[in-house]
């Protein structure tokens, strides 16, 4: 127990400076993220009178890309800060597993430089802004929704001479992303910031950071950043990613803080033109998209069929006469032929032969149905299925969703995203894609897996979601009745007992 008031869980993670813990609000039942300094830090960083002045400062911030600061204390003499609790996926895990696309990218960086914007015109400058440091959660069903975390190493910026300056001339931050004044111990400000955002827009468009040393010596990678040009993106990995993007990069690395960009919207602005760039790009789907139609090249007739006979034919000769009539006879059934097609507009006949042999016209024109060509949605989601089922989960998403842009209509492509939306624990987009799978195909109201998937969402967070108990509530409705009373009466955890027959009175 922190302070009487935070019931700390579990360790979710430790860095340089302290670790942090997942914590429960007592009175409110909220859970937060609490970052516990350690002991061996110097006076000048683990001091109360900082946390003070700047945690406090830090918790004015309220924007969307900017994790909260919510309470600051001290115990046993280790101050600590408490703030929002985001759930998703750590943007270092991410690039760790697989390489981003640049479009992804590019709106991953302009949401980080929207949230430090806020940050900067509140005088806040982070200092250690990387991937480590963002979490990607999903939003409204929009995508990569970026958090900024950890201002624990935040500084203000713009302080009155009477103000305690208390970790200036000190160097403090992650050496890979550090800015060269940063690295020097000199003032710092938000093009500091704006530098290790070209580093992290580096690292996400190659998967490697642009100084590295082949020892991992910090020393040797701060000595890097005062004095080494960096790479340029198409050096580092021999692809062309064009002028404007290696402009950017190479503007936001510059070495001079006057050199870079003014401001994280100034940086963003770039980013967004990029951006706009690359959303108008046709979208080619591979193996799905149709193509465009070409006639089929004329095939010469096929050869005549061989016929066969159960039994040897006996050859009769025959005189003049039975000649005659036999010629006579193979023109008249010639004539029958051609009048037949003419008749059928060209489309081939099957003319019956009864057992002696005999044509028997009476019979209307047989019309073959064309063979269809392979279907693209059917193709698509076939090929997504596959991918579930061999455990590719992100790339079968990411096909999805390539494919719902072009077939937006198709009610499987959603469920199939929702479920694995919701298998990530990303609700909102999980709701979304059920949303749309339903209004294509109503049927999904009552798929029992749907109502799985939203009711194991609703049980298991941390805290009442009332857009998932909306979605069963009003969405499903009573189809959802017989498995909320399931939970209520069987599930082992009593809590979960106690949620789900709450929600049940509110059925009408």
């Amino acid at each position: 127990m922190l302070d009487g008031r935070y019931k700390v869980i579990e360790a979710i993670a430790e860095g340089a400076m302290g670790v942090v813990y997942r914590a429960e609000r007592i009175k409110l039942g909220r859970i937060v993220a609490i970052k516990v300094m350690h002991e061996s830090l110097p006076a000048e960083l683990s001091s109360r009178q900082r946390f003070e002045i700047e945690a406090m400062a830090m918790a004015k911030l309220e924007h969307p890309h900017c994790a909260a600061v919510l309470d600051v204390g001290v115990h046993e003499d280790r101050p600590y800060v408490v703030m929002d609790f985001v759930s998703g996926d750590n943007l270092k895990d991410v690039l760790d597993k697989r390489k981003l696309p640049i479009i992804r990218v590019v709106e991953i960086m302009r949401q980080v430089l929207s949230g430090l914007a806020h940050a900067h015109e509140l005088g806040i400058i982070h200092r250690d802004i990387k991937p480590a440091n963002i979490v990607l959660s999903q939003k409204a069903g929009l995508g990569d929704h970026v958090k900024v975390l950890d201002f624990g190493l935040a500084r203000l910026g713009g302080r009155a001479k009477t103000e305690p300056a208390l970790t200036v001339g000190m160097v403090v931050g992650t050496p890979s992303y550090m800015a060269p004044e940063q690295c020097t111990g000199g003032a710092v400000d938000a093009r500091t910031d704006l530098y290790a955002c070209g580093v992290m827009l580096f690292e996400l468009l190659t998967n490697q950071k642009p100084f590295v040393s082949v020892n991992d010596d910090p020393v040797e990678v701060v000595r890097m950043h005062i004095q080494q040009p960096p790479p340029t993106l198409a050096d580092q990995t021999g692809q062309e990613f064009g002028p404007e993007l290696e402009a950017i990069v190479a503007r936001a690395l510059a070495k001079s803080p006057d050199d870079r960009y003014a401001s994280a919207t100034e940086f963003a602005a770039e980013l967004e033109g990029i951006r706009a760039r690359l959303l108008s790009a046709p979208v080619s789907l591979p193996k799905t998209t149709p193509q465009p139609f070409e006639a089929a090249p004329e095939l010469p007739p096929p050869p005549a069929p061989k016929l066969t006979r159960p039994h040897p034919i006996a050859w009769i000769p025959l005189d003049r006469r039975q000649l005659q009539i036999a010629a006579g006879a193979l023109g008249g059934l010639l004539l029958l032929v051609i009048v037949a097609v003419a008749v059928s507009g060209g489309k081939k006949v099957a003319a019956p032969i009864d057992g002696g042999g005999a044509a028997v016209a009476a019979q209307e024109p047989i019309e073959m149905p064309a063979v269809p060509a392979g279907d693209p949605e059917t193709d698509l989601v076939q090929r997504a299925q596959q991918l579930i089922d061999a455990n590719k989960r992100d790339a079968a998403l990411e096909l999805i969703d390539n494919g719902r842009a072009v077939f937006p209509h198709n009610a499987t492509l959603a469920f199939m995203a929702g479920k694995i939306y919701f298998g990530k624990l990303y609700w909102n987009a999980g709701l979304k894609a059920f949303h749309e799978a339903i209004a294509a195909d109503p049927s999904y109201r009552a798929n029992p897996e749907v109502i799985k998937y939203v009711l194991r969402g609703f049980i298991t967070t941390p805290s009442y979601n009332g857009d998932l108990a909306t979605f069963l509530r009003v969405e499903i409705g009573d189809a959802a009745k017989p498995f909320l009373q399931e939970a209520a009466t069987s599930h082992p955890n009593a809590g979960i007992r106690s949620r789900a027959a709450a929600e049940l009175k509110r059925y009408r």
